[in-house]
């Protein structure tokens, strides 16, 4: 009779109403697609939470602790927790990872909850590193579930971060119900705990100092280009002999190269391939996306290769990621996926960017997929170009060595398809994404629909003597420099005018020594990159102005680009004959860690539309000059205080990491 009043103290039905309000508010957030249900919902948590204030206080005051009670309310409290986890699942797919691994550890406290009580042993309740637990869980699935638009990076990093608490307390509760049910009590002294955490605190330093020794130690090896490549480069090979079957013009403009994605997209009928280092689900990215999807469930093929870095920040955790993907005929393969027990990898990056239909035409070049490359929205923008390349019909086009150099990527064992699992292909939030990505290709279709019109390809490029393609050798770690050192020899070869249009340039002692001794051959070898006040990136821009000097002292004739946007083109005019245009930088890290593809292009006309694109540019450039004004430019007060500190620590950092850059 005791313990059936216990079960039905005034606490423990504020427990069971808690539990009850559980249904109401998942039903209620499923539905809040507008602003009351979204209101109703979160009152319904408000009032949840209130009763989990008020019962242990009415517990403590009016006598009414019981030891159901101790386990009732933290079952009420995981309930709700896990409610709420299941309610982010509508709108955050990775939540489903945090809703699993929270039900496992709580059906384990449960499960060690009763053999605890069944042995008589003294039920405590909640220990202090369970509450800090409940607190920090509380705290990030309410940021989650009241800040609905965070940017996926913090929305994951919350739910990792959640995560890992959990599995830290599920490790700290293990040994106390190890010591529970061996002595019948646990050891809480302050000096042994003192002890435990200063263990704790230096393995985790430990442990981030071999991490980031291991992530970057194997990067300061720079292999040479061996002598049987070097062997084999022909630079005859490199031009043709009349027209191939490859007809190409340069796409400049971001608008273009949107409505150009599109195009191809759309009117792909077998096989789409879509390699991008970086895709993101903004105006672009979504167009990009739906076209996709439209064309898969038309039957089409659809290959999608991404970098495992940008994957990571980008696309886990993603919902309309994973509604293209649960659509049938697409694949997504991660090249190199990031993985925090593998540090030693994760400098090895595949930066190459090209969308290829049909084996009929292709773009390449430097953009990646989202707002800043590709689209005519406003807001921050990045100068980059493609080559669309139109296959005639020849067997010699180049558009099958693509092909052929995409089949050998994916086939590395650094590659690997993205997997989900079902529960996260079926709950809400994947669902509506997809639901939108189909809306929106309609939309794309009433409001834009020059870009699935038809065109002749052969009427809008150029004749072409011979394409080929110039790549970085395959695998992880440390490369042999096989694009830097085609290229510098290519240049070699050259008896015109040379210029080179980098966003940056950060050189090791071979790449000075190579350019010098192009210079020294070719005094017309011009190299523009953008000037340190409009370099997007800073490590890019410290590292030139600590380092202009030795750049000035190899002969190269320098512009620096002062235009309102930064300057991403990647493009090489080889004489009068040659243009080169891909994803290569020269900076260390395309040389010798990442994948990096160049399209090198025979044609006069190309290489005269290339040369008219790099003088409109020039004219917003001037020469450099040998002056170390630009260090104080870094820390003028024009510069906001954020950016300044991180130029600091860039340049107090360079010397020892700029291998890595």
């Amino acid at each position: 009779m005791k313990r059936t009043r216990e079960y039905f103290s005034i606490p423990n039905l504020m427990g069971y109403f808690r539990i009850a309000l559980l249904p109401v508010f998942l039903l209620l957030y499923y539905h809040a697609d507008s602003k009351p249900f979204y209101l109703a919902a979160l009152l319904v948590l408000a009032v949840s939470f209130l009763t989990d204030f008020l019962d242990g206080k009415i517990a403590r005051k009016f006598n009414m602790v019981t030891d159901f009670g101790k386990i009732l309310d933290p079952v009420a409290d995981k309930l709700t927790q896990g409610g709420i986890a299941v309610a982010l699942t509508f709108q955050y797919p990775l939540t489903v990872r945090l809703l699993v691994f929270f039900l496992l550890k709580e059906l384990y406290m449960a499960v060690m909850g009763l053999i605890l009580m069944k042995k008589d042993r003294k039920i405590t309740g909640a220990l202090w590193y369970g509450k800090a637990c409940t607190c920090i869980l509380d705290a990030g699935i309410l940021l989650l579930l009241f800040v609905p638009n965070l940017p996926l990076l913090v929305s994951n990093a919350v739910i990792y971060l959640l995560m890992a608490v959990m599995a830290v307390t599920w490790g700290m509760y293990l040994l106390f119900h190890i010591q529970m049910l061996t002595t019948g009590e646990a050891d809480s002294g302050r000096t042994k705990g003192k002890k435990r955490g200063l263990l704790i605190t230096g393995i985790i330093i430990l442990a981030v100092i071999s991490f980031v020794l291991c992530a970057i130690l194997p990067y300061r090896r720079q292999p040479e280009v061996s002598s049987e490549y070097m062997e084999s480069f022909q630079a005859d090979s490199f031009y043709g002999e009349g027209i191939s079957a490859d007809r190409a013009v340069m796409i400049e403009d971001n608008g273009a190269a949107l409505r150009e994605r599109i195009r191809l997209i759309s009117q792909a009928q077998e096989r789409i391939i879509l390699s991008t280092y970086e895709m993101r689900s903004d105006t672009s990215g979504m167009q990009i996306m739906a076209a996709l999807r439209s064309a898969a469930l038309r039957g089409v093929q659809v290959e999608l290769l991404l970098d495992g870095f940008a994957f990571w920040t980008q696309v886990e955790g993603n919902p309309y990621f994973y509604a293209l993907e649960t659509t049938d005929n697409v694949e997504i393969i991660v090249y190199n996926r990031a993985n925090v027990l593998t540090p030693w990898k994760g400098m090895s990056r595949m930066h190459e960017k090209y969308i290829i239909a049909d084996d009929r035409v292709y773009l390449a070049g430097g953009r990646n997929t989202f707002d800043f490359f590709l689209g005519d929205q406003e807001g921050h923008k990045n100068y980059d170009r493609d080559v669309l390349v139109y296959n005639t019909g020849g067997a010699d086009s180049s558009v099958y060595d693509l092909v052929l150099h995409f089949e050998e990527t994916v086939s590395q064992k650094c590659c690997s398809l993205w997997r989900h699992g079902k529960l996260l292909e079926n709950s809400a939030s994947v669902k509506r994404a997809a639901a939108e990505l189909d809306r929106l290709y309609v939309r794309m279709q009433a409001e834009n629909p020059q870009q699935f019109e038809t065109i002749d390809y052969a009427d809008v490029t150029f004749p072409v003597n011979h394409i080929s393609l110039v790549s970085n050798p395959g695998g992880l770690y440390p490369k042999e420099p096989w694009a830097f050192w085609t290229l510098c020899q290519l240049i070699k070869h050259a008896d015109a005018e040379t210029i080179i249009h980098t966003p940056y340039i950060i050189c090791n002692d071979y790449m000075y020594d190579m350019f010098t001794e192009i210079c020294q051959k070719n005094e017309n070898v011009m190299l523009m990159t953008n000037a340190p006040a409009t370099n997007g990136n800073y490590f890019g821009a410290v590292d030139y102005v600590l380092n202009k000097e030795k750049i000035l002292d190899t002969g190269l004739n320098i512009l620096e680009y002062s235009g309102n946007y930064s300057y991403h083109g990647k493009s090489i005019l080889i004489g009068d004959r040659l243009s080169a245009v891909g994803s290569f930088n020269m900076d260390i890290k395309s040389a010798y860690q990442n994948t990096e593809l160049m399209v090198v292009i025979d044609s006069r006309e190309v290489n005269n539309q290339l040369e008219d694109i790099f003088l409109d540019y020039q004219r917003e450039a001037c020469p450099a000059a040998e002056s170390g004004s630009e260090v104080e430019e870094l820390f003028s007060g024009d510069v906001p205080g954020s950016t300044r500190m991180v130029r600091r620590v860039i340049m107090w950092l360079d010397p020892w990491i700029r291998f890595l850059m």
